[in-house]
Formats: C-alpha cells, structure tokens, sequence
C-alpha cells in the first residue's frame, strides 16, 4: 500500500446518519481520513427504507461484478453504503438503532468480501450486531476500535466466540490507557491506544458566570434523578442556569423527571450531536456526569476542551482523563459525596476557574485530524509486517469454483478459457470415471489458474466427491471403502449437494462422518440468495462448505463458488474454507474484487 491512498470501510454497528457517540466517532473518523486523501465508505445500518434500498442496490451491484459499487472517492465525501435497515434495539435502554441480524450480515460479508479494501476496521465490536463475525471475510487489514468496555461484562457467556472472531482482527485499539487495562484483563491481546478527537474551534469558552451543565443522556434517567438531588436548596445566585444535556428524543420526558423545586431553573437540551452539545456546555462552568457510562463518554472531553471544573462519576476512562488536576470524581450514586463536592465548588470559583484551566490545557491538544494520522500509521504498520508475524499472508482472496464436470461442451480448453476470462482463479475439476479429465486441464492451465485434480466417484450408496487426488478410485465400492481410499491418498472427501448429484442417505452419512472433510453447501440450482442464505447457515452451524457450479457448458462456471484466500495444499485448503465465503455470480460476468482487477491490471502491463 506504499504511501497510496487506502480504499477503507469504517463499520458500525450503530445506525447512519448517526445519533450516539460511536456514530458521530465513525463520521468524524471517516472525514479525517478522507482530507488525507483515502477513499472512506461507511457500511452501517441505515435509518428509512429508502437508505437500505440504496445500499442494496449497490451490494448487488458489487456480488454481479461492479468492483467500485461500494468504493468512495479518493479524498472526496465518505460514502454511506447500509447494509440493511435499522431496528431499534430498544424502547427502555439506550435508543440505539442496529442493523436487523440476517440482512446485515449478507450485506456487510458481501462488501467486505469483494468490496477490495485495502482496511476494515469495526467500531464497537461487542455491540449486538453480526460485525464482528462479518470481519472474518475482510480481504486486507482488519482493525477493531472499542468504544465502551461496559459490554464486557456479559463477554463470560460468549468468550469462546469472542475470542475466535477477534483472532482475525490485526488491531485492536482502545481510547485510553485505562480502557486498554480492562480490555486486557477480560479479552487478552495487545491493544493500542488512540484516543478520540475533538474540533477545538467548536468548544468553548465557557459561561462568564455561574452555570451548571448535566450531561444525562440515558433514557431511564437514573443518573439525573440523583445529582439533580444534589442541587435542590442551592442558591439559584450561585449555580446559576442549570442545563440538562438529555436523550435524542423525548425531552418531555428528561423534564418530567426534574425534581418541582428545581423545575423552573432547568432548560433541556436533546443531544443532537456535537454542535449541540458545544452550544449547551458554554452555558455553564461546572459540568456534572453522574454515571459511569457518561463519564466515559466523550462529552466529558468536550466539556474539558471547553474549560469547564468537571464532576464525574468514578471510573478508570474518567480517572485516566481528569488527572488530580482537571477535575473531580466521585463515588457512583453517593448522594453525601456529590452534594459535598458541588457545594464546595459553588463556594469557591477560584478553584472551578483554576480545574478549567487545566482541563482545557489536557483536552485541547488532540484533533479528528491527529487521530486519522494515528490511523492510517497503524494501518500501514500491519501491511509491513512480515508475513509470519503478521500471522498469514497478506493476499487477496481468489474466487474458486470448487466442481466443475467436463463434458462434450466442456473440455480442457473450454475450461482454461473460461476460467481466464471470469477471473476463476481455482478450478476443481471432478468428472466421473477416474481423474484424466482433471489431468488434462491440470496440463493446459497457466499459472495463474490453479486446477484441483479430483473425481466424481460412484459409490453403492451415492456419488461422493474426491479432491487432491494422486489416481483413480474406482465406481461401485461400498461408501467407506472410498472414502478411505481418497483419504490414503492423501486427498480429501467431499459430499455433493442433493440438488446437482445423487449424494449418500443422511443415515449412510452419519455412520462415516469422520471420513467426510467437507460438504458442498452452495450450487446454482436454486435462486442466488436462497441459496446463498442456506449456505451460510450450514457453515454457521460449523460444516466446512464448498461451493461449485457443477458446470457441463462454459456458461455455467463460475455461477457458484467460494471466495477464500490463497492455499498450498489440502491441510492450507480446509483452512481456508474456515473463512470462506459460499457465494453466486451471474453467468457472463466478470465478479472479481477491485484489488484483484488492479493486481490483473498490473500483470497485463
């Protein structure tokens, strides 16, 4: 990737255009990386059904052969690809809107498939989304950026799934060094430490006078209920206007929940986003964050940059941000301690000016800008590893049909062509009566077509598969008998699916199960995404799927097949297929990724 401009999909699993933190960290990310010059899309959900719409046409479009369908212009605006259509994730926490599970994941594993980015990099992994498993289909760099370490603690429940979907991440990033100490202590790993921007210009200064901010955004409205307790008989001289920075939506709400005693010296403010956010925190000069979650948000270095004495709730990100000197935490939910604290403040503005100064002088410093270069050093960091500690090869996937039987209309020359044209970089060839078919296109192959000898074997109870293959097997032994001599030979067994060859009965197949390598899960007798669907499932459930075309005539290779990185051998083709994706292409067009035409491009000239 040299000093390129890097193709680089920023995912989330928090519906666009955005209304939480994580969203507005994703779109401010995504814009910095854009003014240096590298093409940023953006796959989230997306609100309304026209978005979803738009992102489906552009994924299909992408699946049939389109390369830049989901691809945004070097240094020009990111660009929005949904991957399916919000649902809220609920109606009494936080209002956050995620992608419906089975859309999302065809789509993101689509796009992250073909879509040739150079990076891949998922905000928010262990939030309720398919992201994180999706990733396993990225094609280039794969980073990870955790938000909020409050998820980890339902992590006990799922650890095994965590950690297999995090082996494929090449970085993991926390927001702090605090953060990246719990993550360690919960999901093991190196974590590195980039910290969130801000657009100084944005904040500050604060209010000339008194005033008194509350940033309680969570939708029960827990936290606000306590430190408002804290504020009733102060004197209204003293703290001044008191401003609520509450939930999205429902502000009705946010002040129904206002103590009456305090009810007339409250405005409410519905978090709209950062500018917002800047124009209530300059009412005030004490800032008060009740909850662990707010104070490790990033309104809290918001309210620093704007120079305001900050009261938070104790919690190592606030801890890590505050120092001894920017601010104040406090015991969670103390009602003694927090009416304590913002009493002394209130009697003392000597020490609320001097905890703003100095939080201005820790917060100010850091723009989306330093942290898009952060990135994009990370990023090429893990390019120029070397292959063994970056822990495989850096490659692009291959498309591979993994059957295709010769025939009249299909020999050795037909095959090759064919697979020049479509980009089929992999070509199982398995045609009944023994393994000179395969043979012979094995011979007329170039080298960038990589040719699978194997052999549709006729067994007493069904066709059976054999792949890697050294010689023949002969038709019409009892099923176990073959598949033990393709094992002998070193090859491997594969299962056909019902619907392109007579495969064994399930109760044939069950008595063998550990003589089968594999099952063909995916082929074009079947409508593209019902077959595509089905699929998935099977390899979710833990088969290792292959998918072919089963081609007899040019104009069926290539219909199916699987999208998987480079391989050796059988042991390297298996592993392979781990993180393979069953897919379909429509007949007479060229599906390759972007990075692959460019690599193809490269090699022509």
């Amino acid at each position: 990737m040299s000093d390129s401009p890097l193709r680089i999909a920023l995912v989330s699993p928090h519906a666009f255009p955005p209304g939480d933190d994580v969203g507005h960290a994703v779109a401010a990310e995504a814009e910095a990386l854009a003014r240096r010059g590298h093409a940023v899309t953006i796959l989230a959900p997306g609100k309304g059904r026209q978005a979803a719409e738009a992102g489906r046409r552009r994924i299909e479009a992408l699946e049939a052969g389109d390369a830049d369908a989901v691809a945004a212009e070097p240094g020009g605006p990111p660009l929005l690809v949904a991957t399916s259509r919000a649902i809220r994730k609920s109606t009494k926490g936080t209002g956050r809107r995620l992608g419906g599970p089975i859309d999302s994941a065809s789509g993101l594993e689509i796009a992250l498939g073909l879509g040739g980015f150079d990076v891949a990099h998922l905000h928010e992994p262990l939030a309720p989304s398919p992201a994180l498993a999706a990733l396993r289909h990225a094609t280039g760099v794969r980073a990870v950026t955790f938000h909020r370490t409050a998820p980890l603690a339902g992590v006990a429940f799922v650890r095994p799934l965590v950690d297999r979907a995090l082996a494929q991440a090449d970085l993991r990033i926390a927001l702090s060094p605090a953060a990246r100490h719990v993550l360690a202590g919960v999901l093991p790993g190196d974590y590195e430490v980039v910290p969130e921007g801000l657009d100084p210009a944005m904040f500050g200064p604060p209010a000339q006078g008194p005033g008194i901010v509350v940033v309680a955004r969570d939708r029960d409205r827990t936290g606000l209920r306590f430190v408002l307790r804290a504020l009733i008989g102060t004197d209204p001289a003293q703290t001044g206007p008191i401003t609520i920075i509450g939930p999205p939506d429902a502000p009705q709400r946010t002040r129904a929940a206002v103590p009456k005693a305090l009810r007339e010296r409250v405005a409410v403010v519905p978090d709209a986003g950062a500018p917002t956010r800047a124009d209530a925190l300059r009412t005030g000069r004490i800032a008060l964050f009740p909850t662990d979650e707010e104070a490790g948000s990033p309104v809290l270095r918001e309210a620093m940059a704007t120079g305001m004495c900050v009261l938070a709730s104790r919690c190592p990100d606030a801890d890590d941000a505050l120092g001894t000197d920017a601010g104040m935490t406090l015991p969670p939910f103390n009602a003694e301690a927090w009416a304590d604290a913002v009493a002394s403040c209130l009697a003392n503005p000597a020490r609320v000016a001097i905890f703003g100064a100095a939080a201005e002088a820790r917060s100010r410093a850091r723009t989306w800008d330093d942290v898009a270069a952060d990135l994009e050093g990370l990023y090429r960091g893990v390019v120029a590893r070397p292959a063994d500690e970056a822990g495989g090869t850096t490659e692009p996937p291959v498309f591979a049909d993994l059957r295709v039987r010769t025939g009249p209309g299909l020999g050795p020359r037909e095959i090759v062509a064919t697979a020049v044209e479509r980009d089929i970089r992999v070509v199982a060839v398995a045609a009944p009566g023994g393994i000179e078919p395969a043979l012979e296109v094995h011979r007329a192959a170039p080298d960038r077509v990589r040719v699978i000898v194997g052999q549709e074997i006729d067994t007493r109870e069904g066709v059976i598969v054999g792949l890697f293959l050294t010689h023949s097997v002969p038709d019409g032994l009892a099923l176990e008998d073959a598949l033990r001599r393709v094992r002998d030979q070193g090859g491997l067994t594969l299962i056909p699916h019902p619907d392109s060859a007579i495969a064994p009965p399930a109760e044939s197949l069950r008595a063998v199960q550990d003589l089968i390598d594999c099952h063909e899960g995916l082929t074009p007798a079947r409508p593209a995404a019902q077959a595509t669907d089905a699929a998935l499932l099977l390899q979710r459930a833990g088969l290792v799927v292959t998918a072919g075309s089963a081609a007899g005539a040019p104009a069926e290779m290539g219909t199916a097949g699987m999208l998987m990185r480079p391989f050796a051998g059988p042991e390297e083709f298996l592993a392979a297929l781990g993180d393979a994706r069953p897919m379909r292409r429509r007949r007479g067009l060229r599906g390759r990724s972007a990075r692959s035409s460019r690599r193809a491009s490269q090699q022509d000239a």
